[in-house]
């Protein structure tokens, strides 16, 4: 039995860091550009999936830095 390759799931901070955007802007991007954001059980924050980042990165032409969240590290 194969394991599904597990995915990193991010904050709007942390993609508002690699896009180079405000988090404003995440936001506005999940409103009304089509990028797939999760709220968390408590509803207070929404998660954004790897995969569904991609996708919209792809789609959308949008740039995303992957290492700059490896670079605070």
């Amino acid at each position: 039995m194969r394991k599904a390759p597990i995915q990193r799931v991010f904050s709007v901070g942390q993609v508002a860091a690699m896009c180079h955007v405000s988090r404003e802007t995440i936001r506005r991007w999940v409103r009304g550009f089509g990028l797939t954001a999760y709220n968390t059980s408590g509803g207070l924050a929404m998660k954004i999936m790897e995969a569904d980042l991609r996708k919209f990165s792809e789609d959308l032409r949008v740039y995303v830095d992957w290492e700059a969240l490896e670079e605070d590290d």
